[in-house]
């Protein structure tokens, strides 16, 4: 009975939904632990926005991971949409602020969420997927 059960991850937006919020999750621990090096180790933020690249490009690849290891087809382009809704979620909360976030944040989440989707494809299938 359990066998025809409807996996978490058949559905589109849960897929979608549970990949970015882990990417999300993933890059906030990024920032944190990219600020807290920055602050105590260097005494200074001059590597500020190194610091942001790397976040974001940890941000969109876990994203993608996750969605390609668990859903298994379309690594690149799952990827890359994760890395998109991440922008565009990113993009809402600076606008809550009155600013914008540059396009080319864009590029870098896409391209990062490609590039997790690719590799989370070609990893070992998981043993509780069927």
């Amino acid at each position: 009975m359990g066998r025809y059960r409807k996996k978490l991850w058949d559905s589109t937006i849960s897929g979608f939904g549970i990949s970015v919020g882990f990417g999300l999750l993933c890059g906030l621990v990024c920032c944190v632990v990219c600020s807290a090096v920055s602050y105590f180790v260097f005494n200074a933020m001059i590597f500020g926005s190194i610091f942001t690249i790397l976040s974001l490009a940890v941000s969109g690849y876990f994203s993608g991971y996750l969605c390609g290891r668990y859903r298994r087809r379309y690594g690149m382009t799952e990827g890359a949409i994760c890395g998109g809704i991440i922008y565009l979620v990113l993009l809402a909360i600076s606008l809550n602020f009155g600013e914008f976030t540059s396009p080319a944040k864009l590029v870098l989440l896409v391209v990062s969420g490609s590039i997790g989707g690719i590799a989370g494809v070609n990893t070992i299938r998981p043993r509780d997927l069927m």
